[in-house]
């Protein structure tokens, strides 16, 4: 009697490469693997919270201390006092997304993770832009809803039915989403929490303030600075001497545009 034995054909060597396996993360891997990082940092919700509650409390006493003279424009620039501490918060957002991975080390496994650095730069940016904008808009409408409330009867009440009312508020969030941005760039140049929230702070409040200071002379810088550029959109009536509304936060965002590229240029480069 024989016995036939059968053999099964050996496995080849050679591991076939599957497209799944060898493909790279693709852009919208990244912006998940991003917005996870951002919602798992609590101290970042809170921030935007606490600014978030301040802001609208500001606004209330604005739209309180209102009277009955003024202008539709000037009770909205009262309810929007308080908007410079959602400044405040979105650009310690915006920094501390891009500085808090270097001060812990752990940017070298993000990289590790998408080592394509202007499509990790990309969906980053996306990101802090989508959580400042969203954050702005709830900051901005909140605000002038808080406000209107505490306008008195005899008090001009600006409506959204206005269109340039209704340009005002969105703008605000609208101003708040790109200025996440550019605290994002600052943050990725500087690679240090302190020194981008300093230099992201002097740039949004302390460098206006002393071009104010230097009378007619530093009208001029004050007209093209980047971020009274893109506040112009919250004025009904803005001042002959600055941009117009929408121009000057198109020319904003362009910068802020520019500053987002020459940070991902410089990363590229530096941190290979």
């Amino acid at each position: 009697m024989t016995m036939a034995t059968t053999t099964t054909p050996a496995a080849s060597a050679t591991p076939r490469s599957h497209g799944t396996a060898a493909r790279r993360p693709r852009f919208v891997h990244a912006v998940t693997f991003e917005w996870i990082k951002v919602r798992s940092i609590r101290s970042t919700w809170w921030t935007l919270f606490a600014a978030s509650f301040i802001t609208v409390g500001v606004g209330v006493l604005g739209g309180g201390h209102a009277h009955s003279g003024e202008s539709a424009a000037l009770v909205l620039r009262e309810i929007f006092v308080g908007l410079p501490l959602g400044q405040v918060a979105i650009c310690l957002f915006g920094v501390l997304a891009a500085t808090s991975e270097y001060g812990t080390g752990s940017i070298r496994s993000t990289f590790t993770a998408v080592p394509h650095r202007p499509r990790l730069l990309a969906a980053k940016a996306l990101v802090v832009f989508a959580v400042s904008l969203v954050t702005g808009l709830l900051i901005s409408f909140a605000t002038y809803t808080a406000g209107s409330l505490a306008l008195g009867t005899q008090v001009a009440h600006p409506a959204l039915s206005d269109g340039a009312v209704l340009r005002a508020v969105l703008g605000g969030g609208c101003y708040l989403g790109v200025l996440g941005v550019l605290a994002l760039a600052l943050g990725l140049v500087l690679r240090a929490s302190a020194g981008g929230i300093t230099t992201a702070v002097s740039v949004t409040f302390i460098l206006p303030i002393v071009f104010r200071m230097m009378g007619d002379s530093g009208q001029p810088l004050l007209k093209w600075w980047p971020t009274e550029a893109g506040q112009q959109i919250l004025l009904l009536i803005p001042s002959p001497e600055n941009l117009a509304p929408l121009p000057g936060f198109g020319y904003f965002a362009t910068l802020t545009l520019v500053a987002l590229i020459g940070a991902t240029v410089l990363v590229n480069r530096r941190d290979a």
